[in-house]
């Protein structure tokens, strides 16, 4: 930042240190007034070892071991640095939360089972200045080490969890640690349910390592994971499960509003997937996080002029704090027109319609009208399973629709209750 210490003050420190017998130096970046993507605890949009540069330079005039720190999450990554010669030692604070076992996954060869730190900073940093402690959206396990017992049961239970989104494959991933024997059946041809779409966006393509390792990890405890497989009441029947997990996740949300079912009306999902293509001066209703990452996307691959129409004051208000700024610079770069205080109240075949903040109606042109107004809960089968079986479980979006942070907890606990 503007005064502070450069990276050849830097140098000059660690020369100093080095020659009073300092034993090693760390190399780390940033202070809490730095901008956001040069902070001490980096979020997702900052650049992998952005400090390698910084390390090796400190190396020059030292002779004793040097570190480098942040957004290294990959062991890979880690070899390479030193092979480079870039560093001596890498450093992994939030990797070690994500994935305590990381080393031995390493050494082992056992890279598809690791958890990767995706930089989302909504455990490490949202829960620490909001909640007062840590945690983790990829591992809920963290913090509840020593009051969460995995000793395998005495009698494992023949369990059928459905759907294979992140919450249902922690379920599946947790109660195959407790003994159980567990079955996932996913009635689409891929995993990770909604949190699939939410590795498109710029920037994010890291969330897509969570649902591969959650897979591997199944897989090498043994669960038996059927595609294809959408339940119903005969299914459960004939596979008599003893207990039932119920992560079926949610569907995007249409409110009743003139025009919603127009045919240029699509979801965030139907852009994301590529299965929908945005017509000249589309218009994104909703400024949460899903919208706003979707208008930024919109305006990333098609160079259309991109509105986003928001009925609070401010757009990304569910959005960590710590990364929201990245997002509002790669908009305002984009020249993301962005409306607030704009209730949509009708839309038509080429314009949108909303009532501003003074009451008035105002009309837009509209090509393509993307709706982000969320999801909602998608459970139509808690009456059947409960019906035929005595132990049954709802987690995640199921539940209640929300972020994928809570998901993934609602997985883990539903697990342990077995």
């Amino acid at each position: 930042m503007t005064g502070g210490r450069t990276e050849a003050e830097s140098c000059q420190l660690a020369m100093h240190v080095y020659q009073l017998g300092f034993n090693s130096i760390n190399v780390s970046n940033g202070v809490y007034a730095s901008d956001m993507i040069h902070q001490v605890i980096a979020p997702m949009f900052t650049d992998h070892a952005l400090n390698m540069e910084a390390a090796m330079n400190i190396k020059k005039p030292v002779s004793c071991p040097v570190l480098v720190a942040n957004r290294i999450n990959n062991p890979g990554m880690a070899e390479t640095l030193i092979a480079m010669g870039k560093t001596d030692f890498v450093c992994m604070g939030r990797g070690s939360i994500v994935d305590p076992d990381l080393p031995n996954k390493a050494k082992e060869g056992r890279f598809d089972e690791i958890n990767y730190c995706l930089g989302c900073l909504q455990g490490c940093g949202n829960s620490l200045f909001f909640k007062g402690y840590v945690d983790c959206l990829v591992n809920p396990r963290c913090g509840l080490e020593y009051t969460d017992d995995m000793t395998p049961v005495n009698k494992g239970k023949k369990v059928m969890v459905i759907g294979g989104g992140p919450a249902g494959l922690m379920a599946a991933r947790t109660a195959a640690q407790k003994g159980h024997k567990v079955t996932v059946f996913e009635k689409d041809s891929y995993l990770g349910g909604a949190f699939r779409a939410a590795a498109y966006p710029m920037g994010k393509g890291e969330l897509a390592t969570v649902i591969s390792s959650y897979r591997a990890q199944c897989e090498k405890l043994g669960v038996e994971i059927r595609m294809n497989a959408e339940v119903s009441e005969e299914t459960i029947r004939e596979f008599a499960p003893e207990a039932i997990i119920i992560a079926t996740g949610s569907r995007p949300l249409m409110p009743a509003i003139g025009g919603i079912d127009s045919p240029n009306v699509v979801t965030a999902e139907d852009i994301l997937y590529g299965t929908k293509e945005p017509q000249q001066g589309p218009v994104v209703v909703c400024g949460g996080e899903v919208g706003g990452e979707t208008a930024e996307f919109i305006a990333e691959t098609s160079y259309f002029p991109v509105t986003i129409l928001e009925m609070q004051g401010e757009i990304l208000k569910d959005r960590a704090f710590q990364n929201k700024p990245s997002l509002m610079g790669m908009l305002a770069a984009k020249n993301v027109s962005i409306i607030t205080n704009a209730k949509v109240s009708a839309i038509t075949e080429n314009s949108v319609s909303y009532t501003d903040a003074n009451g008035e109606t105002v009309t837009i042109p509209a090509a393509t009208v993307v709706s982000a107004f969320g999801c909602r809960a998608y459970n139509p089968l808690q009456e059947t399973a409960e019906k035929l079986c005595s132990e049954v479980y709802v987690a995640g979006s199921a539940v209640k629709a929300g972020n994928a942070m809570t998901a993934i907890k609602e997985g883990y606990e539903a697990a342990m209750k077995l």
